[in-house]
């Protein structure tokens, strides 16, 4: 993924971690996680950070389908981090998913998988 790319995706992810009105220490470290496994540096997730508290924001779509549904995935188990989902962080992905063509049955496995995610994060 390029590292502009990496900024919009991380951006996504942090946008939704801010819908709360914080970031705890937990929700930081499942950012860092999946910068790490995205190959983003420590100037990318900065790039990703100040996009996202933008009070202008919207959504930036990643150019390859495959990686949209892995920063969906990243969003949901980020979302789900703290244990609690807020309804502005569900807000949040709601609009994320409005032009992604995906199915309540995928999306229900997507959640799924995001909840197990975290579950192991936690271990």
């Amino acid at each position: 993924m390029e590292k502009e790319d990496q900024v919009k995706y991380l951006a996504n992810v942090y946008h939704v971690l801010l819908a709360d009105g914080e970031v705890d220490s937990v929700e930081t470290r499942v950012n860092e996680a999946i910068a790490r496994e995205i190959g983003a540096g420590y100037f990318e997730q900065k790039a990703a950070q100040q996009s996202a508290e933008g009070e202008q924001f919207e959504f930036q779509y990643v150019d390859r389908w495959s990686d949209r549904l892995r920063n969906l995935e990243d969003i949901l188990f980020a979302a789900f981090c703290n244990g609690v989902t807020h309804p502005s962080e569900k807000t949040q992905i709601k609009t994320y998913l409005k032009p992604l063509p995906i199915k309540q049955e995928q999306l229900d496995l997507m959640i799924s998988q995001a909840k197990q995610r975290h579950e192991e994060f936690k271990r």
